[in-house]
């Protein structure tokens, strides 16, 4: 399915939501502080008792205490300090105030795909512009990968204006690309066996991408990197693909996948399709649960800075 529904809105950074503008990536410098929502971080509490021994490697000498961002390890927030003030923050050791952020960005063809507002690859595209402003703030270097179907960029970890703007330059450029299909060669496997190679002990983590390849083989390559990094999901969903609406069997629809393709024709094959991606998404939360791996859903059919706590700033 490619259905999408073009969204301009004159308060929010996206213009066509289908493909990404570096204007629009730089917005996000404003919006550096921004933090999860309290929805999403009340989520992520009720998970961080179950999550496993500290990183390897890490710092532990305690530094001070700042605001929640996006991304950082629940298992360091200040529950006292959070309880008092009534917002969110996390504990800093000394080591983490300068580290190696990577991003891996998923760009590939079943992220072309937005049924209401955008793109999910142009939203997995201004999420990694956030993070990445995120991380100039914190004066973390920034390196990583982003991949279409046919191509890959791979940038090593830099500090100040030269990373941010080399990763915010590719996104745009591989965005844009990835509307042309050509028969698949990249894959979320090889990226992240990329990505094993290039991150270095100690460093933060941030994978982007809907997961539609995720198998056995991949999630062991994303249990390796948690071994020694601080690692978080940023999975990138649409409506759609949880949950066919009613009216969608009146529309002969065709459904494609992985697995093959065929047509939606009565409630039964509607009903099968939706067990089957809820009982998909419930396998890729336990797991994630059960290695202590933090993880977060981003919708593409709202605006990114919806999903965060705008009064952060």
């Amino acid at each position: 399915m490619s259905t999408h529904i073009p969204a301009i809105f004159t308060n929010t950074p996206y213009t066509t939501g289908v493909d990404v503008q570096l204007n629009e990536l730089l917005s996000y410098k404003q919006h550096g502080k921004l933090s999860l929502s309290s929805k999403q971080l009340q989520a992520t509490r009720q998970l961080s008792g179950n999550y496993l021994a500290n990183i390897k490697g890490r710092g532990m000498e305690f530094a001070e205490v700042r605001h929640y961002q996006p991304g950082d390890d629940v298992r360091s927030i200040d529950w006292a300090v959070t309880a008092r003030t009534g917002r969110a923050h996390t504990k800093l050791f000394q080591e983490e105030k300068e580290r190696p952020v990577f991003l891996l960005v998923d760009l590939s063809d079943s992220m072309i795909f937005g049924s209401q507002f955008v793109f999910k690859s142009v939203q997995a595209c201004h999420l990694a512009s956030l993070l990445s402003w995120q991380a100039k703030q914190r004066n973390d270097r920034l390196g990583g990968i982003v991949f279409n179907q046919q191509e890959v960029a791979e940038l090593k970890p830099t500090s100040r204006n030269k990373g941010l703007m080399a990763f915010l330059h590719q996104s745009q450029i591989l965005c844009q690309k990835s509307a042309f299909k050509i028969p698949q060669q990249q894959s979320l496997f090889l990226q992240l066996k990329r990505l094993s190679h290039l991150v270095q002990t100690g460093s933060q983590v941030h994978l982007i991408s809907d997961f539609s390849q995720l198998d056995e083989a991949c999630y062991k390559l994303i249990n390796l990197l948690r071994r020694h990094n601080q690692v978080t999901i940023w999975q990138i969903s649409d409506p759609l693909e949880s949950h066919l609406p009613k009216q969608m069997l009146q529309a002969n629809l065709k459904i494609n996948s992985l697995k093959g393709s065929g047509f939606l024709r009565n409630k039964r094959q509607q009903k099968s399709y939706n067990t089957a991606a809820t009982e998909r998404q419930q396998q890729m939360q336990t797991y994630f649960l059960k290695h202590g791996i933090a993880h977060y859903q981003i919708s593409a059919a709202t605006s990114l800075l919806e999903q965060f706590n705008a009064n952060a700033q």
